[in-house]
């Protein structure tokens, strides 16, 4: 009998508490104590409820809800927030800058003088003028200077002349000779570029042109009949076969020549 009326017992109970059982399921679904019918509960009414809502599997989240609001709670909704990563739109690459490359404005032309013509060179004379060029920085940006020059020379003489040497007006760049034949100066023999090699530099003034003169000692053997020379400039693909340096910005320069044979000079007595 203890057996059967405990079997009876719990379908009674369901049916007694199933108003209960439906306001506090909706109470639980909704997130919405309704305190004023469910407050009037006893604690041993309330753990009825919870027990047989245990006995059918209910969430223990929803069960909790169902407690609040049996004891007339107020019933605090789970956050259950869902965070939505929204797509980040790729970022567009932002533009390659493009990098301004400053050009550079540091030129100079070099060609052979048009006022120093072809003429004659007398025998056995010391520093005669053989040859002019004309250093044109007008277009530069800065001063150019230069330690070292390349002239072309050409050889048609039996006797060639020695000790040449550079000089702009009273500047000299060579320094003053020494010896009667001074090593340090440039003694040309065959035909191609003779370097100068100078102990004070050559400065171009930026917006300037300015003259350069090679001298030489002439062979007191070259008389009339032995030949002749001249200096001139070399080139490949219109630059010159030598450099020089801004004097601001230390960039090297390779100067634009003209490439000529320069002007003949024929020994005379």
């Amino acid at each position: 009998m203890g057996n059967l009326f405990q079997k009876e017992k719990l379908p009674l109970l369901v049916i007694l508490l199933l108003p209960f059982f439906v306001g506090a399921v909706y109470a639980g679904w909704n997130y919405v104590p309704n305190t004023q019918n469910l407050a009037a509960l006893t604690e041993a009414q309330i753990q009825s409820i919870l027990g047989v809502l245990s006995s059918f599997g209910i969430d223990q989240a929803l069960l909790k809800n169902v407690e609040n609001s049996l004891r007339g709670e107020t019933v605090s909704p789970a956050a259950t927030s869902t965070e939505t990563t929204l797509p980040q739109e790729n970022e567009a690459e932002a533009p390659a800058v493009s990098e301004t490359v400053p050009v550079s404005t540091s030129f100079v032309h070099i060609s052979v003088s048009e006022t120093f013509k072809e003429g004659t060179a007398p025998s056995g004379t010391l520093l005669v003028h053989v040859a002019s060029f004309i250093f044109d920085a007008t277009a530069s940006n800065e001063d150019i200077s230069f330690s070292k020059l390349k002239f072309l020379y050409t050889d048609n003489a039996l006797y060639d002349p020695y000790n040449c040497t550079v000089s702009s007006g009273a500047e000299e760049f060579m320094g003053r000779y020494k010896y009667f034949f001074n090593p340090d100066w440039v003694h040309p023999a065959g035909t191609g570029d003779k370097e100068f090699i100078l102990t004070t530099a050559l400065v171009v003034p930026k917006g300037e042109k300015k003259t350069l003169d090679i001298k030489c000692y002439t062979n007191s053997n070259a008389f009339k009949g032995t030949g002749s020379f001249s200096w001139g400039l070399s080139g490949v693909d219109g630059e010159a076969t030598f450099t020089g340096t801004g004097v601001t910005s230390k960039e090297i320069i390779t100067p634009t020549v003209e490439p000529s044979e320069g002007n003949t000079m024929t020994f005379a007595s």
